[in-house]
Formats: structure tokens, sequence, C-alpha cells
């Protein structure tokens, strides 16, 4: 099992255990997501990114300068599989895609306009002090930890 596939089954495995139903993974292509209705009644769309040390890799091509969509029902969740217990990172896609924007906008002003070493690299590392105010953030999806408080 790759760590991606892993922790796509860890994410599900705590949202089930948050009170989320009919949680199930989508593929399109080579891109998979969790999709669950809340108890709030929502449904909402998840996509993972897993990692076990260092950064989570990414894509620029997410990224989009908006603003925090408090509607919105598609969240990116960060799980960092190499603490015990699991840490998980929970994040608006609106959120994400604007800080990705952010960063990688202050990355290019820094090397005149440019990548420092390939212009056509799409690569983009996300550290987890960029995310830290979203640490176990599940009320974002109308989910709780008081449901089950062994999760």
């Amino acid at each position: 099992m790759t760590t991606a596939e892993l922790g796509q089954l860890m994410v599900l495995q705590k949202l089930t255990s948050l009170g989320a139903s009919n949680a199930i993974v989508q593929k399109e292509g080579n891109r998979s997501s969790i999709t669950f209705d809340a108890p709030n009644g929502k449904t909402y769309n998840v996509t993972t990114r897993a990692k076990t040390s260092g950064t989570w890799q990414t894509s620029t091509n997410y990224a989009a300068q908006c603003t925090l969509d408090k509607n919105d029902n598609e969240f990116w969740v960060f799980i960092d599989l190499g603490r015990e217990p699991n840490t998980f990172y929970v994040t608006p896609l609106s959120w994400i895609r604007n800080d990705i924007y952010t960063a990688y906008m202050g990355y290019l002003e820094k090397h005149g306009g440019h990548r420092a070493q390939n212009d056509e690299s799409t690569h983009h590392a996300i550290s987890v002090k960029r995310i830290a105010g979203w640490e176990d953030a599940w009320r974002e999806m109308g989910l709780s930890e008081s449901v089950n408080d062994s999760a």
C-alpha cells in the first residue's frame, strides 16, 4: 500500500469515527477523493494528502487567488503518518488553493519571476507550519470529536 493509499484509508476511517455516513472513495482518472454525508445534512468531498516525513507534495496547478468560502463543501485533509497518533489538518479547498497561490507567488518574487531550477516544474511542497491552524478542524465539515472520543 502506498503512502497516498494508506493516508486515504486513515482519513476514511477517521471520518467514519466522527459520524460521517455514506463515505465512499471515488476515482476520476488518476485522482481519487472521498465523498460523505455529515450529520449536519451536507455532502462533502475530501481530497487527501499524506506524508510520513518532510513536507506534503502537490502541484502549483492547484494555485488560485481566491477568498475563503465559509460554505465550502470541498476540503483537503492532510495526514501526517509519521506521527503517533496520526495528525490531521482539515483545510477548505478555497483556502488551500489560495495558500498555494500566495506561497508560489512569493517564491517566484524571490527568484526574479522564475523557478530556481526549472520553469516547467509544477512541484510544490506544503510544510506543517503553513497549515498548523487547521489541525483537527473537523467542525468545518460538520463533524465532531465528541461523537467518538476514542477515535
